[in-house]
Parts: C-alpha cells; sequence; structure tokens
C-alpha cells in the first residue's frame, strides 16, 4: 500500500507562519482521504521531523514561505526544487529543515518519492496571533492546490457530510 501524508508545517504563534496548521487542520475537519492518507498538524518540527517522513512514499507540505511576490502568492516547490538548495546552518524553528531532512533519508534510503511543497508567500512572520488578510484570503487556493496534488497520486478526497471542528483557536 502506498503510503501518503500531508503535514502542515509552521508556528502558530508567529502570525503567517501559521498557514500550515490553518491548511492542514482546515482539510482534515472537511476531508476524508481514500487508501489511507494522512492529514496532520505537525506545528515546528524540529530533530523528529525525520522520523515523520521515513518511509512514506509522498508527502505534501504545506507551509509559509518567502519569495519575491505578493503576499499571499502560492508558490508550489517539488522535491528536485527543494533539494536544488544546499544545506546551510539552520538555527531557527524548522531544525532541521526540509530538505536537511529529505537527504538524510536519502542517505539511509527511507526517503519519500514524491515530495511537493504548497507555499504561501507570508506577509509577517511577527510574534503575534492570527493571519495578514492577503494570507488568510489564499487559504482556499492552498487547501485546493494541495487537494489537487493528492488527486495527482492516486488519492480520492470525500466532502465530510458533517465536518468535523478544525480547532483553529488561534485565528479567533
Amino acid at each position: 500500500m502506498t503510503r501518503i501524508a500531508v503535514f502542515g508545517i509552521g508556528n502558530i504563534l508567529m502570525s503567517d507562519d501559521a498557514v500550515g496548521p490553518t491548511v492542514a487542520r482546515m482539510l482534515d475537519a472537511e476531508w476524508s482521504l481514500s487508501g489511507g492518507a494522512v492529514i496532520e498538524d505537525l506545528g515546528t518540527p524540529t530533530i523528529e521531523l525525520p522520523a515523520h517522513v521515513a518511509g512514506l512514499d509522498a508527502v505534501v507540505f504545506i507551509d509559509a514561505v518567502a519569495a519575491a511576490v505578493p503576499p499571499g502568492s502560492i508558490i508550489v516547490y517539488s522535491r528536485e526544487e527543494i533539494l536544488a538548495h544546499p544545506p546551510g546552518l539552520r538555527v531557527g524553528p524548522h531544525d532541521p529543515s526540509l530538505r536537511e531532512t529529505l537527504l538524510t533519508l536519502d542517505l539511509i534510503g527511507n526517503g519519500p518519492r514524491h515530495v511537493v511543497l504548497v507555499g504561501i508567500v507570508a506577509e509577517s512572520a511577527k510574534m503575534g496571533l492570527g493571519l495578514t488578510p492577503a494570507v488568510a484570503a489564499a487559504i482556499p487556493d492552498a487547501a485546493a492546490q494541495v487537494l489537487a496534488e493528492l488527486e495527482r497520486l492516486g488519492v480520492t478526497a470525500t466532502h465530510r457530510e458533517h465536518p468535523l471542528d478544525a480547532d483553529l483557536w488561534w485565528a479567533a
């Protein structure tokens, strides 16, 4: 059986960095996935990130990204694009980074073959609750992008007749 996961990554206490957890929780509340595919909010994983990813066949990550485009823009990165830049010294809340995680798992032969990062360009990563308006407006499009990626992977997403509580307490 193909093992597929959707992981939201980000710090809910740092404004737009909450996009990963927000999209992941919203998707999980509104959709059920076929084939045992899972959706999880990983928060700000550190040394345990490789343990979450190891042994999976495909992973779709959702996270805030920085890019020279307007805030709220959605950029989809392939596995190859994530690995294109050499790993550097990381001292932030996402240590080790996604790139280092993939390289480590490749080294031991236990990494996913298919990896996609659905990134939403952040406007603010300052301490504080709530997404900026431009980033909040991008949430539905990011969720649709994740669902489209799951469809490409052969996962059927079925809208829940009675959605679950997404528990987005930081957005209140």
